[in-house]
């Protein structure tokens, strides 16, 4: 969320609405700038060419948004490469689109 532009205090206030659990903006900000690092270099990281194998796996999610509990789907793409080691090669789907979160790949 804070990648898209959300502020601390926007960030603080989404997760009460969606989970129903305050938290501080301090808190926020200091998860913010212990993960943004880690998290642009797995974004920017480059993809092999070929995956040999690709597994799509759908993670269900109960989130309120607004009020209204919705159950949504994360999907996680895996792919093996051709040294039959496993990447995650990108995570899409609804839960991505509430949270303001988006993948390049």
């Amino acid at each position: 969320m804070y990648a898209k532009g959300m502020a601390s205090r926007q960030i603080s206030e989404t997760i009460e609405d969606i989970y129903g659990f305050e938290t501080s903006e301090g808190f926020i900000s200091d998860i913010t700038n212990k993960s943004l690092p880690q998290i642009e270099e797995w974004q920017n990281r480059p993809l092999d060419e070929v995956y040999p194998t690709i597994f799509i796996y759908a993670i269900h999610y109960s989130v309120r948004d607004n009020g209204v509990i919705k159950k949504l789907a994360a999907y996680v793409i895996l792919g093996i490469n051709v040294e039959g080691k496993k990447e995650v090669l990108t995570i899409q789907g609804e839960i991505m689109k509430v949270l303001n979160i988006g993948f390049p790949y």
